[in-house]
């Protein structure tokens, strides 16, 4: 979701200033809506001059070890000393990481911590940004090496919540989307008509922010130039589940 640089929704005022700090920061919720996209916000509040800098932990073990080689590298603390300008690291889907290497990497830090190569305050603001995944019920996809290392390391927690609370955001997300896809395809659809607004508005969205993105992608691309998104382009996925709703009641 590359340009969107909206505040995320329910962050509270307290929070948007500890986002503006060098505060380590996990972010929480299901899959799908927006863990990434709300940790490119972070990095842009910071305004620190520095890169966005991703270790993907939704890979095999053998590239998940390099990704905890590198965090625990005397090399990464140096680096992180040496710049003027703050990056911030964003370690995406912490909840995949294998159990063995989770406990690596919090006794690595903690091992810091005690030896006084690094005080616990500095810990805390490395400028981390973290992502794990919650299931429907709000539960820690995880178990205790998870936890550890999010007590050790993030101060701050942020739940990003799913886009059947935020329905209001639909509209505002919608039109972002097609502007998004007019650029990317050069295409001039102009929006969407209030009928396919509201059969949208009316749907659950299991797969939140990111099967709404796909959904007008899809509906745009049967979409002409100068005309705007009708129900007729909607998945069957989509309006079947929103006409069976209402026909149930």
């Amino acid at each position: 979701m590359s340009g969107m640089t909206d505040r995320p929704p329910g962050v509270h005022t307290e929070e948007s200033r500890a986002l503006r700090s060098p505060v380590n920061v996990v972010l929480e919720g299901e899959s799908g809506v927006g863990k990434e996209h709300f940790a490119r916000f972070i990095h842009q509040e910071r305004n620190w001059g520095g890169d966005f800098v991703v270790y993907d932990c939704e890979r095999t073990v053998q590239e998940q070890t390099q990704v905890v080689d590198e965090l625990t590298s005397p090399v990464f603390f140096e680096k992180v000393a040496r710049l003027a300008r703050m990056d911030t690291f964003f370690i995406r889907r912490l909840d995949l990481l294998q159990e063995h290497l989770l406990a690596r990497l919090s006794d690595s830090f903690e091992e810091l911590v005690k030896r006084g190569t690094l005080p616990r305050n500095k810990l805390l603001g490395l400028g981390m940004v973290g992502s794990r995944q919650t299931n429907a019920d709000n539960k820690l996809l995880g178990h205790i090496q998870l936890r550890k290392l999010l007590n050790s390391l993030f101060c701050l927690k942020i739940r990003i919540l799913p886009l059947r609370e935020r329905k209001k955001e639909i509209p505002r997300l919608i039109e972002r989307f097609i502007s998004l896809f007019n650029e990317e395809q050069n295409r001039n659809v102009l929006g969407i008509t209030p009928d396919a607004l509201a059969l949208l508005s009316q749907y659950k969205w299991p797969d939140n922010v990111r099967e709404l993105r796909a959904e007008i992608e899809r509906a745009a691309t049967l979409t002409g130039d100068h005309e705007s998104i009708e129900p007729g382009a909607l998945s069957g996925k989509v309006t079947t589940s929103v006409l069976s709703g209402c026909s149930s009641r």
